[in-house]
């Protein structure tokens, strides 16, 4: 038994290691403003302060009226979902509330997830470049 004490400390350690983390603001700014262009929009709904102030430090446009979206927080994701936009988020658990996409940051490196049912209802047809990199739920 003291044996295995050792051993399941370190696998514990190890799924640790490979969660999923949010990514840092510069991370995000640099995906939202990639997302944006590929897909010929200029503006992006934001309510998070400090992405706000990064995105529009990058040029982006911020605004409530553009249909793409941050969702800061579940019940603004689910909000959001209402108004059938297409919804970046921080959080992989945030895609079964309505997220269409999730910007995280996976052993150090960035990495997006798409939910493909939430990206049809919003309404968004994805330029090849985002749909090939993206990880589909």
């Amino acid at each position: 038994m003291k044996r295995l004490i050792p051993i399941a400390v370190a696998l514990v350690f190890a799924l640790g290691m490979q969660a999923q983390t949010t990514a840092p603001l510069e991370l995000e700014t640099k995906f939202v403003k990639v997302l944006l262009a590929s897909n010929g929009q200029f503006g992006f709904a934001c309510n998070d302060p400090a992405l706000k102030a990064k995105l529009e430090e990058a040029g982006v446009s911020v605004g409530p009226g553009f249909k793409f979206a941050w969702g800061s927080s579940e019940p603004e994701v689910r909000a959001l979902k209402a108004q059938n936009r297409f919804i970046v988020c921080p959080t992989l658990d945030w895609l079964k509330s309505g997220g269409c996409l999730a910007i995280v940051e996976e052993d150090g490196r960035p990495q997006l997830y798409l939910h493909v049912a939430n990206t049809k209802a919003s309404g968004v047809t994805l330029s090849d470049a985002i749909s090939k990199i993206a990880k589909k739920m």
